[in-house]
């Protein structure tokens, strides 16, 4: 059994959540045939090496707030193009999420590092966000000239899987460190706010496997099958910046990088 299969299916029934068996076995299939680096005792290790140097991890939180905000907002675009109401409507509830999650990275820096935040710089940070809420978001108007067809949808909809998946693992990752930096009064605080970041991802991963299930019900299993293992593959090459070399590392981390 592949790890990132295993841990990520742990997270969803630990929560209660509910996917199909033949989700399962396909999201099984496609980590074992194309591993994920981000399962990788060297990929954690690396992280973790890197995180010692406190500029490297704030600067990671700092990407994560632009990323999530940027994130939002394309996701919600995604929405707006989808016909079906139903994967519509759980594609902008995780638009929202992201919007929020842009604003506690930001948050997150301010606690662990208050004091080497310019006034300027931190008012750049929570600009990330788009702001959207369940009660405050742009309208909801899709247009058939926008609309594309069901397979374009599930195409995108297995990434948001397989990346949300890995998002989770990062989450895993970032949680003891910055349990490391922060202050025993903070410690509870950042704690209650990973545990938010894990919880979310999961129903991340959980939300777009039901659509994925739903739409193998139509019939479409081999299609899924085919898709899920292409894109494994494709998250795979996007995350390594070298998979030839021994210290290859995600590229959601090489950003952070300090020059």
């Amino acid at each position: 059994m592949n790890n990132v299969s295993e841990l990520a299916l742990n997270y969803l029934q630990s929560y209660n959540c509910h996917i199909s068996e033949d989700y399962v076995g396909l999201l099984r299939s496609a980590c074992e045939i194309h591993p994920p680096p981000h399962g990788m005792a060297k990929y954690g290790n690396l992280y973790r090496e890197c995180a010692r140097d406190r500029q490297w991890f704030a600067n990671s939180l700092a990407v994560n707030a632009y990323e999530e905000g940027y994130g939002s907002k394309q996701v919600w675009e995604f929405a707006q193009r989808i016909e079906n109401r139903d994967f519509a409507r759980l594609v902008r509830g995780h638009s929202i999420d992201e919007s929020r999650h842009s604003k506690m990275f930001v948050a997150l820096l301010d606690i662990l590092f208050p004091t080497e935040l310019e006034t300027e710089v931190r008012e750049e940070f929570k600009s990330f966000s788009p702001e959207y809420y369940p009660h405050s978001h742009p309208p909801i108007e899709p247009s058939p000239e926008k609309v594309i067809d069901k397979f374009q949808v599930m195409d995108q909809i297995i990434q948001i899987n397989l990346l949300e998946i890995r998002a989770l693992i990062l989450q895993l990752l970032l949680r003891p460190v910055a349990q490391a930096y922060a202050t025993n009064e903070s410690l509870p605080k950042v704690t209650c706010m990973s545990n938010l970041f894990i919880y979310d991802e999961t129903k991340h991963v959980e939300y777009s496997a039901y659509c994925i299930g739903e739409f193998i019900k139509e019939g479409n299993c081999e299609w899924v099958r085919e898709k899920i293992i292409q894109s494994q593959q494709t998250i795979n090459e996007m995350f390594l910046i070298d998979t030839e070399t021994d210290h290859s590392l995600g590229t959601t981390v090489l950003k952070t990088q300090v020059g």
